[in-house]
Order: structure tokens, then sequence, then C-alpha cells
């Protein structure tokens, strides 16, 4: 019985441990995505606006306002992990492009160790980032069409 509960123990100490120490995965930036309405009518660069920032408030994010057709998007995860996302847009188009991030393992891939399990198709030297950044880009995307479809 005390081999099974240290068996257990173990495992559970190895599944809590990957989970914890995601490696990092390059970089995914929006370019560029055409403005889609379920009307198919051609908005105002106000109203792709107000969709975006529609989007940002669903899914935890926070809108600054930069120059005309700009505007910076933040998530605060936790108080831990922070990421800021640049986005141009316009009446036909927007892109979301990674700006900064604090504690999201952002750096250089590195060259490749064939002793490792890492990625063998990441480039070296391409920039990587934590995992979940490019899941919460996905969502926060995804939200944005969703908000645009309504128009």
């Amino acid at each position: 019985m005390k081999h099974i509960k240290s068996a257990v123990l173990m495992f559970a100490t190895l599944i809590s441990l990957n989970a914890i120490a995601r490696t990092p995965v390059p970089i995914i930036n929006y370019d560029n995505i055409s403005v889609a309405t379920s009307s198919g009518k051609t908005l105002q660069l106000e109203q792709v606006k107000q969709a975006i920032q529609s989007a940002a408030g669903a899914k935890a994010w926070s809108i600054a306002f930069q120059a005309d057709g700009k505007l910076l998007a933040t998530r605060n995860e936790r108080n831990k992990h922070f990421i800021v996302v640049e986005i141009e847009y316009s009446a036909d188009k927007y892109s979301l492009k990674y700006k900064d991030s604090t504690n999201m393992k952002f750096g250089d891939a590195p060259q490749p160790d064939p002793s490792s399990f890492q990625n063998p198709t990441i480039a070296p030297g391409s920039k990587v980032i934590h995992p979940y950044y490019n899941k919460w880009v996905q969502e926060f995307k995804d939200a944005i069409r969703v908000e645009l479809l309504k128009l």
C-alpha cells in the first residue's frame, strides 16, 4: 500500500510540473484580417473600433487608445502574467501583433538540442512565448469576429 501511495504522489508531481513548465512556442501575429459582417455591408471606422472594444470587455482585455487606427490591448492574468497587443484597424481590416509581455517566457528560440524534447520545427532565433499568449490572443481575435458579425 505504501508503494502505491508513493507512485500516485510521484505521478501527480510529474503531471503538475508538466503543467507549470510549458515550453515556449512561436508567437502568432494576425495580419490584415478582413472585416466581415453578417449583413455584408461596409462598416465605418468607428464601428470597427466599437466591435474591438466590445470584444475586449468580453475577454478580460483593457484598451488604451493610440493614434487613429491603433489601439493597445492589455491583459492582466492573476496579477502575474501581463501581455500587450497592438491593434491596427481600418474599416475593412485589422491586425493583432505582439507588443510586450511580463512573465510569459518571451525571448528568442534557442538552438536545438538533439538530446532534449524541444520542438525541432521552431527556427533558432525566432521569437517565442508561453503558449497561453497565443491562446488568449486567438480567443480575443475570435471575439472580435463575433462582434463584427453582429453588425
